[in-house]
């Protein structure tokens, strides 16, 4: 079984637009629901679970009052981290499904509204071969690092990290997760060493909507 959770519990601090982040709506479209459909259209997930802001449950619930989103399970998140929501993810699919060890877990921030099915499906491909996949760009842009004064850092084998991230269940259960980590730190913590085969290549549409400059982008 393949696992889809997208996080959607966060209120947007820097959004800066009310409602809460989740929840604006975007020609007519509340921000979530974009991922949720590219989930549903991947046929490699077989289930979904929504995170959310509990305050706003009946929001969330009006939106996915469709036929469509029948099999949409939802739990509660926390506002203030991705990782708290993902551990209450992780803890939710554990009383509530028949989880193997095999069973692939595909965690999106609901805030990265142009996600493809082909990156989902890729991050699937990889996990089912090597138990574990990041989503990544290759860095072009030119970074520096400035304390004192200028750095110019080389950007050759360096990446930028989006969403999702991907692993199999019996890495999670293995070491019973309670550390304040997002996925790609997780795979550290485990010592699982991330190598060119776990990366899946994402693409710049991709990207995580934090300001309002980014919906301009949209």
């Amino acid at each position: 079984m393949t696992y889809g959770i997208i996080l959607a519990a966060g209120i947007g601090e820097r959004f800066k637009k009310t409602p809460i982040k989740p929840l604006f709506l975007i020609k007519g479209k509340p921000l979530f629901l974009y991922t949720v459909d590219t989930f549903l259209d991947s046929q490699r997930i077989d289930k979904i679970l929504l995170v959310i802001n509990q305050k706003f449950k009946k929001q969330f619930q009006g939106y996915l009052a469709s036929p469509k989103y029948r099999s949409i399970l939802i739990c509660d998140g926390d506002q203030r981290a991705r990782w708290k929501s993902l551990i209450k993810a992780m803890d939710y699919l554990s009383s509530h499904c028949v989880l193997k060890p095999n069973d692939i877990i595909v965690s999106h921030d609901a805030a990265r509204i142009n996600l493809t099915t082909k990156i989902i499906n890729d991050n699937i491909l990889v996990t089912n071969k090597y138990g574990y996949a990041s989503t990544v760009l290759p860095l072009h842009d030119s970074i520096m690092e400035f304390k004192d004064q200028a750095l110019y850092l080389e950007r050759t084998h360096k990446y930028i990290v989006q969403t999702p991230q991907t692993f199999q269940y019996k890495f999670w259960k293995k070491h019973q997760i309670k550390v304040e980590t997002d996925v790609t730190d997780l795979f550290t913590y485990l010592k699982l060493k991330i190598n060119q085969s776990n990366l899946v290549t994402g693409n710049l549409l991709n990207f995580k909507i934090t300001t309002i400059e980014d919906l301009q982008l949209i």
